[in-house]
């Protein structure tokens, strides 16, 4: 048997329901003794459009004998049976499950990512996984769940390292983010520097510094319509530790890849991976069987 671990999110309609329809689902698919659910948790939407509102979060672990692909092929059912219809990223959803760790795989495709890329700075994921699988270990950093939990308690008073390819790269970014930060939040501070290439990735001066809570790599990419920029930036990812089957390398601790074809699509990202750090997170009851609809 392997241990998988899902996340599951919902904010349209009766989100209760549409979580609890989706536990039935998932003890039906991989046998009731085999999924142990989290309590469920109402965080604020991170990232997406505004006026959505507030999400239902929980983790799921799984035992299981499926491959990852057969995995995600089960999810995106059980999504499209509950009435997802995925149309824009990050947008209001009645069902959202992702797959967060499967072992120690570590997978990079444009279709499915383990362990999940954002896993690591996202309070409203780490917490509830807490509760199922604290001493899992996410195999690109080496860290526990609690570990990577531990991280982020000291979010304001870190700093987020953004790497980009270029000095140009570097300036037009910064200026970017800054006209578009939202001052009324207290986030993490940024800080900006340069790595060129891949090559450079296991230089000792990206080793991890206790300020650095998370370092976010911004590499360029193709047109879209080229070639899908994670097969570009396959050797990022390799570098990384993203994807195995060799051992990660430095920086230590969590890392984001990103491409910077679309700048307001970078500083998006940037903002959101800030916001997720410290995204308030409200526990309801001990279980789902503890909630009424």
């Amino acid at each position: 048997m392997a241990t998988l671990l899902i996340s599951l999110g919902a904010n349209l309609g009766n989100s209760y329901d549409t979580m609890l329809a989706a536990s039935g689902m998932l003890r039906d698919a991989f046998g009731h003794e085999n999924v142990i659910l989290s309590r469920l948790y109402r965080t604020p939407p991170v990232g997406g459009p505004a006026g959505q509102s507030d999400f239902l979060n929980a983790v799921a672990k799984i035992d299981t004998q499926r491959t990852c692909w057969e995995i995600w092929e089960i999810l995106k059912r059980i999504e499209k049976d509950l009435g997802r219809q995925r149309q824009h990223r990050w947008e209001a959803r009645r069902l959202d499950i992702d797959i967060l760790l499967y072992e120690d795989l570590r997978v990079w495709t444009p279709h499915l990512k383990i362990p999940h890329p954002r896993m690591c700075m996202r309070s409203f994921v780490l917490v509830p996984a807490l509760e199922v699988a604290a001493d899992a270990v996410e195999p690109v950093t080496g860290w526990t769940l609690e570990g990577l939990r531990a991280n982020l308690l000291h979010a304001k008073e870190s700093t987020i390292a953004v790497f980009c390819s270029s000095l140009e790269a570097r300036l037009e970014l910064e200026r970017a983010v800054v006209a578009n930060a939202d001052r009324s939040q207290i986030f993490p501070s940024l800080r900006f520097d340069i790595c060129s290439s891949p090559d450079c990735v296991g230089d000792t001066r990206f080793a991890f510094e206790n300020r650095d809570i998370l370092k976010i790599f911004c590499v360029p990419t193709p047109e879209p319509e080229t070639i899908q920029w994670e097969d570009f930036a396959f050797s990022w990812a390799k570098a990384l530790g993203l994807v195995g089957p060799s051992p990660p390398v430095q920086p230590a601790g969590p890392r984001y890849l990103l491409p910077d074809n679309d700048i307001s699509w970078t500083v998006h990202e940037i903002e959101a991976s800030r916001r997720a750090l410290t995204c308030p997170i409200e526990p309801l009851g001990r279980s789902f069987g503890d909630l009424t609809p």
